[in-house]
């Protein structure tokens, strides 16, 4: 619980602190502003640059999932009768019983 109160309390300070610059010191209030408002558009910045980024690696992971997709397809006649063989192998099978 300390470590919380702590926290609110630098919060608080913080939002004082602001508050007092803003209203009685308006000289310091514009540098304030453009450095909040550098801040947001810097924040837009990277929340571009993350959309972006998780883009290119949707597409990556989509072309990767078509490549495995394609070869896939490609071994159809390798692998099909394979599975075929493995199930009716599993389906003549005498099963052991549990006693």
């Amino acid at each position: 619980m300390k470590p919380f109160l702590i926290t609110c309390a630098k919060i608080a300070l913080v939002a004082l602190i602001i508050w007092a610059v803003w209203t009685y010191i308006p000289v310091l209030a514009a540098p304030m502003l453009g450095v909040v408002l550098l801040t947001l558009v810097v924040g837009v910045l990277a929340v571009v640059a993350l959309v972006a980024g998780l883009s290119v690696g949707l597409a990556a992971v989509l072309a990767v999932l078509g490549v495995l997709l394609s070869i896939g397809v490609a071994l159809a006649p390798v692998w099909l009768p394979l599975l075929a063989i493995v199930g009716l192998v599993a389906l003549c099978r005498p099963r052991k019983r549990a006693v």
